[in-house]
């Protein structure tokens, strides 16, 4: 809308400020939403981070009137004068406007009728009673020429239909053979990363079925809200850890989970210490197990998120883990 302002008012008034204003906005789209495969939308203008999706307002409007700003006349393969803009930049030809808006004409089979220049290219818009006969309002005649396009691109188009969901990001768990199948076939791969954290990848083609992929986009926007929550959520602050060892207290900082019962209000966990065997603590990997029961568990990070190592060590009876 901007780029297209832009462009009637350098129209209206020649002045030449309104190309320099052009020419700022095709640099800044050059330099900010320039990608590999297009223009990406940027998700927040203070980080310049990118969403992964191009609108099809960037072809159709933005760079549209991009192209009629810097445009000559003798550059214009058709007269632009004689055309209408829709709010999305869509040519309407004004020769539409055969006869006025309010002039009702009855049509048989064999219609024709003589061209008269002055009411072929008159700047009205065109009649609806003309373009729609048979139609008792607009919009059934409108209707005529949507109805027999609306499966025209049924199986490339989101449908309409509502799936039955499997499975969705608040139930997922990731130590579940279960969910992590069902995961698979909606064509998300789960990438465990050094720290510990997992990274989810989509992929449309990966999936078992055209509804597994639909599943899979689902899943996915979930996860993306999920984590957004998250992250608006406030920090736990540090708390203080002491123990001792050989009669010498020690004292550490350490970052309570976001989960579980906070230790506030008289509340505490008080326990031996036992260290997981394997260190890491992820499910299928622990061999003393039976040495866990009512004790505080040490781990350590990576492998598995800390939550299904803090599943894993209560299966097994702990009463804590760090």
């Amino acid at each position: 809308e901007f780029v297209e302002s832009t462009y009637f008012l350098y129209k209206a008034t020649q002045d030449p400020y309104y190309l320099e204003v052009g020419k700022k906005v095709l640099k800044s789209l050059q330099k900010h939403a320039r990608v590999t495969c297009g223009y990406a939308a940027v998700k927040d203008v203070r980080t310049l981070q990118h969403e992964d999706r191009m609108d099809s307002f960037v072809i159709t409007e933005t760079f549209k009137y991009l192209y009629l700003l810097f445009a000559k006349e003798e550059d214009m393969f058709l007269d632009i004068s004689q055309f209408v803009f829709t709010t999305e930049a869509h040519l309407l030809p004004l020769t539409l406007a055969r006869l006025s808006n309010s002039t009702a004409v009855p049509v048989s089979d064999d219609f024709f009728y003589d061209e008269d220049e002055d009411v072929e290219y008159e700047m009205a818009c065109p009649s609806t009673r003309y373009m729609f006969p048979g139609h008792d309002t607009l919009y059934a005649g409108a209707a005529s020429l949507r109805k027999p396009l609306e499966s025209l691109v049924e199986d490339s188009c989101p449908t309409k239909r509502i799936l039955k969901r499997k499975l969705t990001a608040p139930e997922f768990q990731s130590t579940s053979e279960e969910h992590l199948k069902l995961v698979r076939d909606m064509g998300i791969t789960i990438i465990t990363l050094p720290d510990g954290r997992v990274q989810l990848l989509h992929t449309f083609a990966n999936a078992k079925t055209p509804e597994d992929g639909e599943e899979g986009l689902m899943f996915m926007q979930e996860m993306i809200d999920l984590s957004r929550q998250q992250s608006t959520n406030t920090e736990s602050p540090p708390k203080l850890v002491s123990f001792k060892i050989d009669g010498q207290r020690h004292q550490l900082q350490a970052g309570p989970a976001q989960f579980g019962k906070d230790l506030k209000n008289g509340l505490t966990a008080t326990g031996k210490v036992v260290m997981a065997n394997h260190v890491r603590g992820c499910g299928g990997s622990l061999q003393n197990g039976e040495s866990m029961w009512g004790k505080i568990v040490i781990v350590e990070r990576g492998d598995c998120m800390f939550v299904e190592k803090a599943r894993v060590l209560q299966s097994l009876g702990a009463i804590g883990g760090i």
